[in-house]
């Protein structure tokens, strides 16, 4: 009973861990493996078994800030990261097969200006329907990124944290903290 009791209280624990940590995970669709370590490392693999670490920082030095990833994801033929550099603001990079790496612009219009998201993120998604991925954050943000960096857009929900969003057919499953939730179409 003792054993139940731990075993039932660490998958809870952990199930938890990763809905307020967003997505650490995700396949590709050529079947590549991604991963975020808890140390903000890129991962890939073919097969889900075999990891290389990509290091980012390294490959990049000089050239971008260095960063400590917090989520990926795939879809479209591209691979997006979020972390946050030394300073602790936001950074988008996209590659279409992990070996070269793209800034992601993060502008978007509000009320007539161009301003720059800089949110903690929590996790990022793919939607096939829209062919934009989505960022959640603080500040109960939404923020959608299509093909068209100039045609990002921001979204706030009445939350401190958008966790997660989920597809589900035409709708989405938001997540935020204090036990948000919201079905919404897009």
């Amino acid at each position: 009973m003792m054993f139940r009791r731990f075993f039932l209280l660490t998958f809870f624990l952990l199930a938890g861990a990763s809905v307020s940590r967003g997505q650490t995970s995700c396949i590709d669709a050529d079947g590549r493996h991604w991963a975020i370590t808890e140390a903000g490392e890129i991962l890939r693999s073919a097969d889900g078994e075999a990891w290389t670490a990509f290091d980012f920082n390294a490959q990049y030095a000089g050239f971008y800030p260095q960063m400590r990833w917090l989520a990926v994801a795939a879809g479209g033929g591209s691979v997006m990261v979020a972390g946050l550099d030394a300073d602790g603001h936001l950074g988008v990079y996209v590659s279409s097969r992990g070996t070269v790496w793209s800034a992601r612009s993060l502008e978007y219009g509000e009320a007539g200006e161009r301003r720059v998201l800089d949110v903690t993120p929590c996790s990022l998604s793919y939607d096939p329907i829209r062919d934009s991925f989505f960022l959640c954050g603080t500040q109960g943000t939404l923020f959608e990124m299509p093909g068209c960096s100039h045609c990002n857009r921001l979204t706030r929900y009445p939350c401190d944290t958008l966790y997660s969003r989920e597809q589900s057919g035409f709708d989405a499953l938001l997540r935020g903290s204090g036990g948000f939730e919201q079905l919404v179409k897009p």
